[in-house]
């Protein structure tokens, strides 16, 4: 596995792990995200970090007191990221310039970046 590699893999469990956040009314737990990810503790500890370092509208959402949950209870997507045309952009340029099998997926990535963008251009509007 190349270095590239292992930063888009990074980058990949983060989004997954934001969306896990968001799809789940009741969060996720330290422990389904260490199932999720084959992960150890400490590690999905990092990863439910890197989320709320991002995104501060994380929510501890506590089941009976016993098991901490984190999510979003109140936000939508596309309330919580937007893009500049100038990230869009540049992601552009990286896949222009990043010869690799990953081309399919910088390519996915880009199309939600304008969808996301257009969404919040109309809904503002």
């Amino acid at each position: 596995m190349a270095k590239d590699d292992i930063r888009y893999s990074r980058m990949s469990d983060f989004f997954q792990l934001l969306y896990m956040m968001m799809a789940e009314p009741r969060g996720v737990s330290i422990d389904e995200i260490c199932d999720e990810f084959n992960v150890s503790r400490r590690t999905a500890e990092r990863m439910r970090d890197a989320v709320k370092n991002v995104f501060p509208q994380v929510d501890v959402i506590s089941e009976n007191d016993k098991v901490k949950r984190w999510g979003f209870i109140n936000y939508a997507l596309k309330e919580l990221v937007e893009f500049t045309d100038e990230e869009i952009a540049a992601m552009e340029v990286i896949k222009q310039n990043y010869r690799s099998r990953l081309i399919p997926e910088i390519d996915s990535i880009i199309d939600k970046m304008k969808v996301l963008r257009e969404k919040k251009s109309k809904n503002v509007s």
